[in-house]
């Protein structure tokens, strides 16, 4: 991933082969659930078929204590869509004024 003021840039892995297979379907399922519009995803703004890039906007990171006091298991299953998140600080952040996850493509 790559961090710039604005965006946030998802390659997949390189690193290792099962990783990349693993980082091309996370970031085709990103692109999506997007178009869901769900205010609990951090929107996909650009996507490059097949997985090979996803842009969305970059959240504002949660503090620790944002994070702890987050009732995780409501903010997955709530509702229409159960968000496919996992439970640790770096899936979440602050995106325009609310919490959303910014990792859903496990």
């Amino acid at each position: 991933m790559l961090l710039t003021n604005r965006w946030a840039l998802k390659f997949p892995a390189i690193t290792e082969w099962r990783l990349f297979l693993h980082g091309l379907l996370a970031n085709m399922q990103e692109a999506t659930f997007s178009k869901t519009r769900h205010l609990k995803l951090c929107p996909v703004k650009f996507s490059v078929p097949g997985g090979f890039l996803v842009v969305m906007p970059r959240a504002e990171e949660l503090s620790r204590d944002e994070f702890y006091s987050l009732d995780v298991g409501s903010f997955v299953h709530s509702g229409d869509l159960a968000v496919p998140v996992e439970n640790k600080l770096s899936s979440f952040g602050k995106y325009r004024g609310r919490v959303v996850a910014t990792d859903y493509g496990s």
